[in-house]
């Protein structure tokens, strides 16, 4: 609720508001807190370090190495996993080199075998992306660390592993919840989809049907779209575990879950749609699925899909656009009954086009109420 009163002036209502967009900002750019937990662990690990008293004194700089690796991951248990992946990888690299050294006498001949073996242990799924440091801990350990190996494996190793212990300590203070650059991908694919039948509507709104190019030129490319809010979605779910925010967003949480199953159903549907229609409705064709007569009910029909699928809110669209267009769907059912009735032709192309678009409002119907 809003206070209008010539006391508070803009004073009053301005704070709230400017707040408010400082929030909305910080949700939907998540790089935003990942910057500053990163900066915050690695002052921290700078800071603590300085405490640290022998050899791993000489190598300050490896803590807020550990800290960055460790608040750069997007998600707390993403975080973890990157740390103990880096730390390992830090280790294993660290023995190659400590082998390879204790083994041969020719330094360049050392060099290329720790190099060689490191980057195929680097290979090992387990690592993750985090393997890229194997080479690179044997390589700095074989060069940097020849006057004193163990002192500063020791210090490699064990540095970056405090640092990363710091800055997961940061993350579960502060920890991530990606919602917004989740929803901003759904909103993307939902949007997408509805342009994609925008373009099947508009190009059976012509007088004549599209060629095969001009319906090709009308497909857009939905798959990398999906992946890529399937990934967004997943690194959202992952991003609850061990998140002490999670239970304050639970339903904002669930709302977008329900959501991202519907449209997943959706986009396949709108495909498979769009490539029925786009074989079927074809200028070249002798024979087409659906005709002059057929277009503009087919047209309006999947014109209110759209409009369906614009409103989808968490795992259903509004009840009052759907129940317009399952007014537009039967009205092309009777317009396909009365085509059947005049022509020997089964219309069995134009029958599946109207079940698909049946499918599709079904994924977008609101659930009953039990």
């Amino acid at each position: 609720m809003q206070l209008h009163t010539p006391r508070t002036g803009n004073a009053a209502g301005g704070r709230p508001h400017g707040w408010g967009s400082v929030r909305r900002t910080w949700a939907r750019h998540p790089r935003l807190g990942l910057a500053v937990r990163a900066a915050v662990a690695a002052v921290v690990a700078w800071s603590l370090v300085q405490l640290v008293p022998g050899p791993a004194a000489d190598y300050p700089y490896y803590a807020p190495l550990g800290a960055v690796v460790a608040t750069t991951a997007s998600t707390l248990a993403s975080s973890v996993r990157a740390s103990l992946q880096t730390v390992a990888s830090i280790a294993l690299g660290a023995a190659v080199a400590l082998v390879g050294d204790a083994l041969l006498d020719n330094r360049l001949l050392t060099l290329a075998l720790v190099i060689a073996v490191g980057v195929l242990l680097s290979g090992w799924s387990r690592l993750g992306s985090s393997s890229t440091w194997l080479p690179t801990a044997a390589l700095f350990v074989l060069i940097l660390g020849q006057d004193n190996p163990s002192g500063y494996v020791v210090a490699f190793a064990g540095l970056t592993f405090g640092g990363a212990v710091v800055g997961i300590l940061v993350n579960a203070a502060f920890p991530p919840l990606p919602l917004a650059p989740a929803e901003a991908a759904l909103t993307e694919l939902r949007d997408t989809l509805a342009g994609q039948l925008d373009d099947v509507v508009d190009g059976l709104r012509q007088e004549h049907p599209p060629t095969q190019d001009e319906w090709r030129g009308r497909m857009r490319t939905i798959d990398p779209l999906l992946a890529q809010t399937r990934d967004t979605v997943q690194q959202t779910d992952e991003a609850r575990r061990g998140n002490r925010r999670a239970a304050r967003y639970r339903d904002s949480a669930e709302r977008l879950y329900r959501q991202a199953r519907a449209l997943e159903r959706l986009t396949l549907l709108v495909e498979d749609l769009t490539v029925v229609i786009a074989e079927t409705e074809v200028a070249e064709n002798e024979r087409v699925a659906l005709g002059p007569e057929l277009r503009p009910a087919a047209a309006r029909a999947l014109d209110a899909l759209a409009d369906a699928l614009r409103s989808v809110d968490g795992a259903a669209a509004d009840p009052e656009v759907v129940h317009r267009a399952d007014d537009a769907v039967d009205a092309f059912t009777t317009e396909l009954r009365r085509a059947r009735a005049t022509t020997d032709d089964d219309l069995l192309e134009a029958a599946n086009i109207v079940e698909s678009v049946r499918r599709s409002l079904t994924a977008l119907r609101p659930p009953e109420k039990s």
